[in-house]
């Protein structure tokens, strides 16, 4: 057998020891890194905990305590709303510890993901049902809109929506709905005996919420009993699938940093306070100079390594998080300054390119970080926005697009109330380009009843048509 010597060029993606900490610390929340710290000196010798000092920063904290005692609440009522934390009237240290949601032992996402993985073969499928799963609301609901997720991963809207129809039917089935319709009809079967049904829940919901029992009767061509025993059936689906998994419980974290606002300007301050601070011990290292037993040589070595490692690992991980935070707080001023309709979209990918990181390492920094500030708890995620591309080269985001949609609701002619052709029109006009059904699905989530359901409503309040 002849041998050959052949030259090969390959790329390999090689992890530092201080990355590869660094990549294991920086999703740690505050307590969880104190945790980590605690069980690494217990783990390595050659580090140790510093004699604790009074921090140098006391005196901004104690300042910053002060006007967290006199914040705007009303500024955190949308996050409160959207259920990113509940607060405490006997809330501990305002300064630093807040209530977060904890999911339970099994979540919804994890239990969807895991029928992912079996009912996808690729990995692009895999990763737009993972896309589309992270995104649920808290009943289970897809709220941000197909396109934008599209425009993320850069796949095609028609294949995000053909991944989210086959996760309708994930159990409990009804995940990554649209709409209560389209929920409740994923829960109901196929069959013939179910016809009647399935037409109750397409077209007739809302009457059936006036309690239009002989409207609904002579449109299905059944009698008000079957309308009845339908709605009896009907009453036995959830609307909301998340429920099957119960809400999350309270428990108590910590924040990771402050924001403080001087002279009109935010400033960002990472927390140090109840993290130990690590170095290297000097007994050991005295140890390692004096000792000459190879194998002892050899060990210390190794530990002193990986201690240095460590440590360079956490200054890092400092450095990141703080790095990203100041770029979100400088990229949503106007959001901090005037509410949720200043909102600018900025997506993780965004930031990443913004801060030149990895968008992975962009997540990563901000799950389960929170940021304590005069108006209250601010979890980072909350700096994120979905938006959908405009005609003069500038996105908009979702929030704005709803805001757009209620001004034209509420200011239409009570006598010709405007259907969502005309709505999509209308933003269209002001290059916000977006379909009749996402209107649809926004004017639902802002709670306004179609056209014609408003136009009745008009009729019975006095309006002559």
């Amino acid at each position: 057998m002849a041998i050959k010597l052949q030259l090969r060029n390959t790329q390999q993606l090689t992890i530092t020891p201080v990355m590869h900490y660094f990549i294991q610390l920086l999703a740690d929340n505050h307590l969880e890194l104190a945790e980590t710290l605690q069980n690494e000196v217990e783990a390595n010798p050659m580090l140790e905990i510093e004699a604790s000092e009074k921090p140098q920063a006391e005196e901004v904290a104690n300042d910053f305590e002060k006007r967290i005692d006199r914040a705007d609440s009303s500024f955190m009522t949308p996050y409160e709303d959207q259920g990113f934390f509940k607060r405490d009237p006997d809330a501990i240290d305002k300064n630093r510890a807040l209530e977060v949601l904890t999911p339970s032992s099994v979540s919804l996402a994890d239990f969807l993901l895991e029928q992912a993985g079996a009912s996808f073969a690729s990995e692009a499928e895999i990763e737009i049902a993972r896309q589309i799963i992270y995104n649920l609301d808290g009943d289970g609901y897809l709220k941000t809109e197909i396109e934008s997720i599209a425009s993320l991963i850069g796949t095609t809207p028609p294949e995000i929506e053909r991944v989210r129809r086959l996760i309708l039917q994930f159990d409990p089935p009804g995940c990554a709905s649209k709409s209560l319709s389209e929920c409740l009809l994923a829960q109901v079967g196929g069959g013939p005996e179910d016809e009647m049904l399935r037409r109750l829940i397409q077209d007739h919901l809302e009457d059936l919420s006036r309690a239009n029992h002989e409207s609904i009767a002579k449109h299905l061509g059944v009698g008000v009993d079957e309308v009845l025993r339908l709605a009896a059936r009907l009453r036995r689906l959830t609307p909301h699938p998340a429920d099957a998994f119960g809400r999350e419980e309270v428990e108590y974290a910590e924040v990771d940093l402050m924001l403080l606002k001087e002279n009109g300007e935010y400033r960002v301050v990472y927390l140090d306070e109840g993290l130990p601070r690590l170095t290297l011990s000097k007994y050991y290292q005295e140890m390692l100079d004096k000792t000459r037993d190879k194998k002892t040589v050899s060990y210390l070595k190794s530990r002193w390594r990986d201690a240095q490692f460590f440590i360079e690992s956490i200054e890092l991980r400092k450095k990141t998080i703080l790095r990203i935070a100041e770029y979100l707080v400088k990229a949503q001023k106007d959001f901090l300054d005037f509410g949720e309709k200043w909102k600018k979209p900025l997506t993780m990918k965004d930031a990443a390119r913004e801060v030149g990181l990895n968008e992975s390492t962009v997540s990563r920094a901000v799950s389960n970080k929170f940021m304590a500030s005069e108006k209250g708890i601010i979890p980072l995620k909350v700096f994120f926005s979905y938006g959908l591309k405009g005609d003069f080269g500038f996105s908009h985001a979702v929030g704005t697009i709803k805001d757009k949609i209620r001004e034209l609701v509420v200011a239409e002619d009570p006598q010709h109330p405007l259907a969502d052709e005309e709505i999509a029109a209308r933003l269209a006009g002001l290059g916000i380009r977006i379909s009749r059904r996402t209107v649809r699905n926004y004017r639902e989530e802002l709670k306004f009843a179609s056209s014609f359901v408003r136009k009745k409503e008009n009729k019975i309040k006095g309006v002559q048509s």
